[in-house]
């Protein structure tokens, strides 16, 4: 079985890798594109730890909630024409790292990503978060514009 992990965050540039990954797999027998969306942590934000731990439950369940929705609704979309498998996974932490230790310990064939995301600073150059996956993945890597 040939995996393929896309990150995904609601950009353009994702979307372009997720159709490329769609055209990759269409083209290979029992192929899987596995969607990642990682949330970051509520610990990652100091505002959170002042206000206390409801708020940190109360924002995991709102990324939750909608960091689902949207992997289903990109699924939903991207599985229209294809017979392809999809799976999904929504996970927390900083993205990167997350993206990396995932692809690692599922034994990915390929992380097909965007160049930007919608990240504030990733905005700025390639992408802060392309640019690390790029350097720390084990398996190959194919950046999309």
């Amino acid at each position: 079985m040939y995996k393929i992990l896309v990150p995904v965050d609601g950009s353009e540039p994702a979307s372009r890798a997720v159709q490329e990954a769609v055209s990759i797999a269409s083209g290979k027998k029992d192929a899987e594109i596995t969607l990642i969306y990682v949330s970051p942590s509520p610990v990652y934000f100091p505002f959170y730890s002042m206000v206390g731990p409801s708020l940190d439950a109360d924002v995991k369940e709102i990324e939750e909630k909608e960091g689902n929705q949207m992997l289903d609704d990109i699924i939903e979309k991207a599985s229209k024409n294809t017979k392809v498998t999809f799976r999904k996974k929504h996970l927390y932490g900083i993205a990167a790292q997350e993206i990396c230790d995932y692809a690692n310990d599922t034994k990915k064939d390929l992380i097909i990503m965007g160049n930007r995301g919608m990240g504030a600073f990733g905005q700025v150059i390639l992408g802060s978060v392309s640019n690390k996956v790029l350097h720390l993945a084990q398996c190959p890597v194919m950046i999309v514009k």
